[in-house]
């Protein structure tokens, strides 16, 4: 039954991507002028360049960062606070990047709490948190946590014999930091960095909101600036392809150099660091994990004690605005994250089905793996120009929202069931074939080996949903917001109370989300029901 479904899956996915993109080359009305007019603009060209400019240095001070912090908590992530901290870098993946605009405002802003304290705008002579440095802040506080996660995973694949040949050799701290640490980092660092790039490069809702206008527009932006601002469809379109060439070319690179895949697991086997009793290691690593801390989880310490503070103050949350826009937010999040989860299973399961058949098979593949270089923008774009007057009805904007959401995440949901379900179908085929067992009673035997992996890609696409910013903001409506839509019109408009009670529940719910799926969902440890 399953191998019936395959041309299904094509045909259906083949139109989902494809119809945006055949909406804006229907879109197109220039000729080959307009394109050499459009190349020598100086903007165009500035677009191009800061676009550029603000992804590397991004990308490089985060992976930077990410060592010393990524290192010191891997030395002691016996710790519990340690472990829950490595937890928290993961959420970075899926925190809101509108959160990180208010808390940079709130905390590094003119009348930030740090400005404040030091009064550092003074000292510098520094005028404004918007442009180049506060775009920079936010990119470094939402990626370098990232980077953490995957590179204390990284370190968590040192082989214990290279531990033990290491103690018997008795290595020095920078032996042991170079022939043991550094090249197991060093193996994925580019990649790292190219994925951080890339994020940056795509990266909307930060720009948009802390750029300060034009000067650091980027070409995200830019591509939304055009299609509601300037109805200049045509730069609209040539940026989009701009921006898929250069993100095809990105990713080609960062992920011919990626070894290994295994991210998100947390491994606690019993390890004793060579230098755990030195005391003078011991304080640097205790300073470095305080201190980076501090910094780079400061926008959740902000919004829960900003939250907690003017929770009883306010009454925004009997707001009408507030109570449909959560409700919206919630209905959007589950029904993405139930859409994902049941086309991910399916979809994995006829992947794994058709093994045998290697060119269908990485056909499948390629059209799942398509979207992760063209930008929630583009397709955004292209469902907008294809929608026509039909994007001013709510019920068609709540299923392209859920549509696009769906086909952003279900390459990770593929990644998550694919792995799983092909170690079963390994294990266990010999048996289903043997007892002629059909498809549908070979997945109910199968449910429970598979139910953590559910249960984690439902509730990770639901956080993803849940404070997703750029899709809704082509389809949102006076009658149609969400949480993220609605924190950014309050911010926009300096209703920062407001604006702090939104800030501070979008934060509860994904946080929750993220913390059920990452501790107790999702573990390293082998499946008692194998």
């Amino acid at each position: 039954m399953l191998n019936k479904l395959y041309f299904f899956f094509v045909l259906i996915l083949g139109f989902i991507i494809f119809l945006p993109i055949f909406g804006i080359f229907n879109k197109i009305e220039f000729n080959s002028l307009y394109l050499f007019e459009f190349i020598q603009s100086k903007y165009n060209l500035r677009l191009i360049y800061i676009t550029f400019l603000q992804a590397f240095l991004s990308s490089l001070i985060s992976c930077v960062l990410a060592l010393p912090f990524a290192i010191s908590l891997f030395r002691r992530k016996k710790k519990l606070i340690n472990r829950i901290l490595i937890s928290l870098s993961g959420y970075s993946f899926v925190l809101p990047s509108i959160l990180i605009v208010y808390s940079v405002i709130g905390l590094f802003g003119t009348n930030g709490a740090l400005n404040k304290i030091t009064n550092l705008y003074d000292v510098f002579n520094i005028r404004t948190i918007f442009g180049l440095q506060g775009i920079l802040i936010a990119h470094v506080l939402l990626n370098t946590p990232f980077a953490v996660r995957i590179f204390v995973q990284n370190l968590n694949s040192i082989p214990k014999k290279y531990i033990e040949v290491a103690k018997s050799m008795n290595f020095s701290f920078w032996q042991n930091y170079l022939y043991l640490e550094w090249p197991i980092i060093r193996q994925n660092f580019f990649s790292i960095f190219s994925i951080i790039f890339i994020l940056c490069f795509l990266s909307f809702a930060i720009v948009m909101a802390l750029g300060g206008g034009p000067r650091y527009s980027t070409l995200e932006v830019a591509i939304y600036q055009s299609i509601f601002f300037e109805l200049n469809f045509n730069k609209a379109i040539i940026i989009s392809f701009i921006q898929i060439a250069i993100c095809s070319f990105l990713l080609i690179i960062g992920f011919l150099s990626l070894k290994g895949s295994n991210y998100y697991d947390i491994q606690t086997d019993n390890f004793e660091y060579l230098f755990n009793k030195n005391k003078l290691i011991s304080l640097i690593d205790f300073l470095i994990i305080a201190i980076f801390s501090l910094f780079f989880f400061s926008p959740i310490f902000f919004i829960s004690i900003n939250f907690l503070q003017n929770i009883i103050n306010t009454q925004f949350f009997i707001n009408k605005l507030f109570f449909h826009a959560f409700i919206n937010s919630m209905a959007l999040s589950l029904s993405s994250g139930l859409l994902v989860t049941i086309s991910g299973l399916i979809i994995s399961l006829t992947l794994v089905s058709i093994r045998s058949k290697l060119i269908h098979q990485q056909i499948l593949f390629f059209l799942t793996s398509t979207i992760l270089v063209i930008s929630p923008i583009i397709i955004s774009l292209g469902y907008f120009i294809i929608l026509g007057d039909l994007r001013y009805l709510d019920f068609v904007n709540y299923a392209t929202v859920i549509l696009i959401n769906c086909i952003f995440i279900l390459p990770f949901s593929i990644i998550v069931f694919f792995t799983k379900l092909k170690n079963i179908f390994i294990n266990f085929n010999d048996i289903k074939e043997t007892f002629r067992i059909n498809d549908i009673d070979f997945f109910k035997i199968i449910f429970p080996l598979i139910k953590k992996n559910i249960l984690f890609v439902f509730s990770f696409a639901s956080a993803l949903s849940f404070g997703d910013f750029t899709v809704i903001s082509f389809f949102k409506t006076e009658n149609f917001q969400t949480m993220p839509s609605l924190l950014y019109k309050l911010i926009s408009t300096y209703r920062f109370e407001e604006a702090t009670f939104v800030a501070g529940i979008i934060l509860i719910v994904s946080l929750l989300i993220y913390l059920i799926f990452d501790n107790i969902f999702y573990t390293a440890s082998p499946d008692k029901n194998m």
